[in-house]
């Protein structure tokens, strides 16, 4: 999901929620910053690696962190988007892979 509408939705929460609905939104927030923050940190690394320079790891292993991190993304996107449905008390939205809402 883009980063932008999550943000939008939490902005859009923040006001309303208690101490302990603010801790679970500010858990999950963190995560998907903590994870996108990674997923760029390793495309970089994966660029100078395949641009010829040596690192610490082979090309294949960031690939495969890479990978994974990317599908992980995902869930943790959804997981927060659902928490903004709960805590927001609205139905949730369906998504059909483009992240447009039916």
């Amino acid at each position: 999901m883009n980063p932008y509408q999550l943000q939008d939705r939490i902005d859009s929460l923040t006001p309303t929620l208690d101490g302990a609905q603010q801790a679970r939104l500010d858990a999950h927030r963190r995560t998907a910053e903590d994870c996108r923050a990674r997923i760029g940190s390793l495309r970089s690394e994966l660029r100078r690696m395949l641009s010829g320079l040596d690192g610490p790891r082979t090309a294949l292993e960031v690939m495969c962190e890479l990978d994974a991190l990317e599908r992980v993304q995902q869930r943790i996107d959804s997981r927060l988007s659902d928490l903004c449905d709960e805590l927001s008390g609205s139905a949730p939205a369906v998504h059909y892979g483009d992240a447009a809402p039916l």
